[in-house]
């Protein structure tokens, strides 16, 4: 089991859904990837742990006051030592804060939201006593993320230059995509959005991994969501674009159908 022991940064760490029904979300989404939930109190605005196998594997929870309007959807956050010094960047690399840094009590660390230049949101989580995700590429548990937009080349280096990360376009004419390394390890994409994806807006896309892609699919109808593509096949297995019922896109893949 790929156990997550340390702080890490500069890499997507986490994974959260703002929806509009949380026990219909919830009821979906431990069928789908077997998570349990933790409890969430009314003061932490019932923000939802969910666990793969015991292990904080994501989050899900209803839409803040104020956000009412705002799209059902996931955020990536990716792991930070310091929001008030990313954030900076973010804006001299031509992205705008949308949430400024927030503490999350008690001492969990401090969260913000911030969109980049093409218009995709995302977080950013300084670890306090929470680091994130304890766990990748199992059954509920993360397993990738990339970045949908109109000009990946320039996105790629915007993430590089906040990140202090590496870019590596993949071969190919297909699909314009590059990898985003950190070091030797990749820890996203960026994706060049074409014309078939007119009227969508960027944004940022979860992958999660399931034992099996028909049980997946199965659960997810079940539950009043969609297929919206797939499968698709890429070297690491068959994935899902998928939709729930609440208008929430994610990917799940697995290597079993």
């Amino acid at each position: 089991m790929p156990v997550l022991t340390e702080r890490l940064i500069n890499r997507p760490v986490w994974f959260d859904l703002s929806t509009t029904d949380l026990a219909s979300a919830k009821a979906l989404y431990a069928e789908l990837f077997g998570w349990t939930f933790g409890d969430s109190p009314a003061e932490l605005g019932f923000y939802t742990m969910a666990f793969a196998k015991g292990i904080p594997a994501a989050a899900i929870a209803p839409k803040m006051p104020g956000q009412e309007t705002a799209p059902v959807a996931w955020t990536v956050y990716f792991g930070v030592t310091d929001a008030d010094a990313t954030l900076a960047r973010i804006t001299a690399a031509g992205g705008t804060v949308m949430v400024p840094p927030m503490a999350i009590p008690p001492d969990l660390g401090r969260m913000a939201i911030a969109i980049d230049p093409g218009g995709a949101v995302f977080g950013l989580w300084e670890h306090g006593s929470f680091t994130g995700a304890g766990i990748e590429g199992e059954h509920g548990a993360m397993a990738w993320t990339e970045v949908a937009c109109r000009n990946a080349a320039a996105n790629a280096a915007f993430y590089t230059a906040v990140f202090n990360l590496t870019s590596q376009r993949l071969p190919g004419d297909a699909v314009e995509y590059y990898i985003l390394h950190d070091g030797e390890p990749a820890v996203a994409g960026v994706m060049q959005m074409d014309a078939a994806w007119e009227g969508i807006p960027p944004y940022w896309m979860p992958y999660f991994a399931v034992d099996s892609l028909s049980a997946a699919n199965a659960a997810l109808v079940r539950h009043g969501g969609k297929i919206v593509n797939g499968p698709i096949p890429s070297p690491y297995g068959k994935i899902i674009v998928a939709q729930d019922a609440q208008g929430a896109v994610f990917s799940y893949m697995s290597e079993n159908d």
